[in-house]
Formats: C-alpha cells, sequence, structure tokens
C-alpha cells in the first residue's frame, strides 16, 4: 500500500520522465529536497520529541556541542543551540536577554537549558547608567534582576528551566568569583521553580579540588579541562552533558 506522500512522489516521478536529462537531474534533487524538508518538519512536530534548547555564553555553547553529541542518537531529544559566545549579564540585553525572548516568540520547546556567568565578574551600569563595582549589593541587586528576566521569558513561554552553575576553575579567585555569582543564580532559579543544577565538582579530584584530567565516558582518562582552566574539552563536555541529561526525564515527567 502506498501512503497518500508516495503517491505524490509516484506521480512527481512519473512526471520527470517527460523532461530532459539536464532538468531532470535538477527536479531530482528538488523534489528530494523537499521530501526531506517534509521529513524535518515531521519530526519538529513528533511530540515525542523533546526540544531542548540552549541558551549563555561560551560555556553554554560547549554544553550545547555535548548535548547533541551525547544525544545524537536518541530519539527523544532534539537540541537547538541559542548560545551567544561572548554574551554576559554585565553587557547589554541584546547579548543575553534578546536570544530568549526572540526565541520564545517565534519558536518552541520543552525545555531550557542556561548556563551563564563565565563572563561576568565585572563591573557593570544599571538602567539608569549608574555604574556599580563587582560584588558590591547594587550589583548584586542588579545581576539578580537580569536573571529574573531570563527566568520570566522562559517561564512565561511555558518551559521548564535547568539552570547550569559555573564549574571549579584553576585560578581560586576566578572559582571564588564564580561560586558568588552561582549564589546569586541559584536563588532567583529557586524562587521560578526552576532546577538549579550544581557542576561545581562534575569534574574535581578526590578532595573535590580542579583537575584537568579524568576519565571520560567510557572510563579512559584524558584530558577534560582547557588550558585556560575554565572551559573544558569535548571530552569534558560531553560529561557535563550527561549530567544535564540525568535531569531531563524528571522535568518531562512533570509536565503531564
Amino acid at each position: 500500500m502506498v501512503g497518500a506522500g508516495g503517491q505524490v512522489a509516484v506521480r512527481k516521478i512519473a512526471w520527470l520522465k517527460g523532461i530532459g536529462r539536464g532538468t531532470r537531474w535538477l527536479a531530482v534533487v528538488v523534489l528530494l529536497a523537499s521530501l526531506c524538508s517534509a521529513g524535518l518538519a515531521r519530526a519538529d512536530d513528533d511530540a515525542s520529541v523533546g526540544r531542548v534548547v540552549v541558551f549563555g555564553d561560551s560555556q553554554a555553547q560547549g554544553l550545547a556541542g555535548g548535548l547533541q553529541r551525547v544525544l545524537i542518537d536518541d530519539p527523544r531529544y532534539k537540541v537547538l543551540n541559542r548560545t551567544h559566545p561572548g554574551a554576559a549579564l554585565v553587557h547589554s540585553q541584546s547579548e543575553w536577554l534578546a536570544p530568549v525572548q526572540n526565541f520564545v516568540d517565534k519558536d518552541k520547546a520543552e525545555i531550557a537549558v542556561v548556563m551563564f556567568g563565565a563572563n561576568d565578574r565585572l563591573d557593570m551600569r544599571d538602567d539608569d547608567g549608574k555604574y556599580i563595582h563587582f560584588r558590591s549589593d547594587e550589583w548584586r541587586d542588579e545581576y539578580a534582576k537580569r536573571v529574573d528576566k531570563i527566568l520570566t521569558a522562559l517561564t512565561g513561554g511555558g518551559l521548564k528551566i535547568i539552570w547550569c552553575g559555573n564549574p571549579i576553575a584553576r585560578s581560586p579567585q576566578y572559582s571564588a568569583d564564580m561560586s558568588y555569582i552561582n549564589d546569586i543564580m541559584s536563588d532567583e532559579v529557586a524562587h521560578y521553580g526552576g532546577t538549579f543544577l550544581p557542576l561545581w565538582t562534575v569534574i574535581a579530584d578526590n578532595q573535590g579540588q580542579f583537575t584537568a584530567y579524568g576519565p571520560d565516558r567510557n572510563g579512559v582518562t584524558e584530558r577534560l579541562r582547557n588550558d585556560d582552566g575554565i572551559h573544558f574539552t569535548a571530552a569534558g563536555y560531553e560529561l557535563v552533558a550527561e549530567r544535564v541529561i540525568s535531569v531531563l526525564p524528571s522535568l518531562q515527567a512533570n509536565e503531564h
């Protein structure tokens, strides 16, 4: 039995017999492209496929790639990368809020994975243009407001939220600053009913301290952190991705 889509394809192929060879090859390419597009559209509309969108900075970009590689053969999920490597909440809203709002307005997903903070240990200006210093009470309040804007946009769009904390780094001072920022984000995410996912020791030694090497997904010891002591290697991001993936089923269960 041939379905409706197959009947259309058969009619189109029969039509191809009546045209020249050069034109025929071009028509074949167009036909195949249209059929592939239809297949992708059906996949996007498939309610059984959970769409996971990733927002954030360079750490989030690496995580998005890790998620795509780990889930490449898993039909349950489709990962959408909407990250911006240089994004920082201490910068303009065009870097961190606009991508989120644009997605919510024009696209769809069930779960949002968010990761910011790597570029945020800087002074900034508030909405009134006042210069405020990193780690001051004013800075903390302004930073929390910016986190809230992202959370408001995502919850308003009906997305479940996994907000990833920043991991320990090689530099003690950088690590201390990331811990400070993590605390702010964790508090705000809790207010919105999201899931804050700590990644502080996702890759660490037996004492919970920074290490650049460790077992990968297959148990083979290799480099997991980049030379900057902040970012991960591809193998490291895949381990982070597995931590995120472990949370997905519980969020999907809460949708029903």
